[in-house]
């Protein structure tokens, strides 16, 4: 009787030891190590998946409640009295690598040999990962030369992360490009974030060169098509060959904390360059280039720019719209609390005629002027000297529609002698146009400054220069 006894507690003891305990079928391997486990060892669902829940501050949290993790916002869900252990399911253990590091993969950081295959090689890793948000590594203090490269998506994960902690650059000739329209392009990655404190140097300056003696191909250094959810900030990036930075059919972009830079007699370097896009918001970055800091073109729609240092450059643009008899469309853009330092234009929206369409419901206010040539500016009969003569300039009896603009609190010192330039078109002309305190002075002592207008509906208050039409 006593043997049967200690038999039973044996088997007892084989079957508990034997069957996993919630808490344990549910952890995940490579689970981020900056949370910690609840002391009460609790199970909840994280995001799509079971896991022991994170922080002590849950114990109050309800269905659906959202924290902050160091990587995302996720939700935390609390299983319901209808559920049970049989409906926990464990993480998976087969992808169980969350970094990967471009060295890994053979990338040689010296600058000369071309690294487009081991980034590729590293990105179906990435790609093909679903930890929470699987990271590609450029690691810092080493430099990888990259020849022209596409990033394709969708992923498996719904973020991932390319963290630039080192720099790329690009070809120093011409002839070692294959695609010579595009230098680094993402296409289809939903949820991409792009940080990391590195470097891209697009090595524009031999491009400049050839193609200012001959009309030339050349290559946007960072191309986003399709990639809704980017974020992209904390990057430096440098002497593009031509816009530095282009999205493309893109929803829901963030870009903050970034610096642009290339010279002022750089040909067509555009800081950032907007197409057929909504909701963009770019926000405390520093850019300066050859061309427009940032260009809103047709198709884009709730474009929200702040805190933007613009110079060298030609400004922030909406536009050109309409060319060769287009029909283009830009809406809703806000632009507050920026400054333009030394450039040619500030706030600009130019249209060509023989074009159609509209642009409207534009704000921009809180704008200070440091030496800029053309502070203001609607050009509703754009032309550009490269094209003049093919049939787009002159009167074509048709316009992009401009209105429902608004100029509010521009202060600072010009360097030209228009201060104020208001062109629009002599068929439709623009229509509720707002100039409301603007209070601009020449950067000579002493010397004035003038406003010019045409065709425009609208009204002022507290003007310097004066509008006569308004």
């Amino acid at each position: 009787m006593e043997g049967r006894v200690v038999a039973m507690i044996f088997l007892l003891m084989i079957i508990l030891v034997a069957s996993p305990s919630p808490s344990s079928c549910a952890r995940l391997t490579g689970f981020p190590t900056t949370t910690t486990l609840r002391d009460d060892d609790s199970i909840g669902v994280y995001v799509d998946q079971v896991a022991t829940a994170t922080s002590n501050s849950f114990n109050n949290k309800k269905y659906g409640d959202v924290f902050a993790t160091p990587y995302r916002f996720n939700e935390y869900r609390p299983l319901s009295n209808r559920q049970t252990s049989d409906d926990l399911q464990p993480f998976p253990e087969a992808d169980g690598k969350s970094t990967f590091d471009v060295m890994d993969y053979g990338a040689i950081a010296n600058g000369q040999f071309d690294n487009t295959q081991a980034f590729l090689k590293a990105w179906e890793e990435v790609c093909g990962s679903t930890q929470d948000i699987p990271t590609l590594i450029i690691p810092k203090d080493n430099t990888f030369l990259l020849s022209s490269v596409e990033f394709k998506g969708p992923c498996k994960a719904a973020s991932v992360n390319f963290q630039l902690n080192g720099n790329i650059v690009a070809p120093n000739d011409t002839n070692g490009w294959g695609d010579k329209g595009r230098w680094v392009q993402f296409d289809q990655v939903q949820g991409l974030i792009i940080n990391g404190g590195g470097q891209i140097d697009g090595q524009g300056q031999v491009w400049w060169e050839v193609c200012s003696k001959t009309n030339c191909k050349r290559p946007t250094a960072l191309h986003f098509d399709r990639c809704d959810g980017l974020r992209l900030s904390n990057i430096t990036h440098i002497n593009s060959a031509k816009n530095h930075i282009t999205i493309t059919s893109c929803n829901d972009v963030q870009i903050s904390d970034i610096l642009i830079r290339a010279p002022d007699e750089s040909p067509n370097t555009d800081g950032i360059n907007i197409s057929t896009s909504t909701n963009i918001t770019i926000q405390r970055s520093f850019i300066g280039t050859g061309d427009d800091c940032v260009a809103i073109n047709s198709g884009s729609s709730h474009i929200n720019i702040t805190d933007v240092l613009c110079g060298p450059g030609h400004g922030l643009s909406i536009g050109s719209l309409g060319e060769d008899g287009s029909y283009s469309t830009v809406e809703d853009v806000q632009v507050r609390n920026c400054t333009f330092k030394g450039t040619q234009n500030g706030a600009r929206i130019k249209t060509w005629q023989g074009g159609s369409g509209y642009a409207k419901n534009i704000i921009f206010e809180h704008i200070t002027i440091q030496e800029a040539k053309n502070p203001i500016i609607i050009d509703q009969k754009y032309s550009d000297d490269s094209t003049a003569g093919f049939g787009t300039l002159g009167d074509q009896g048709s316009a992009v529609q401009v209105s429902d603009v608004t100029f509010r609190d521009f202060h600072g010192s010009v360097a030209g002698d228009i201060a104020i330039t208001l062109d629009c078109d002599d068929h439709c002309g623009c229509e509720n146009i707002v100039m409301d305190h603007i209070d601009l002075t020449s950067s000579v002592p002493g010397k004035k400054v003038a406003a010019e207008c045409k065709n425009v509906q609208g009204y002022s208050t507290s003007l310097s220069p004066n509008v006569a039409c308004l």
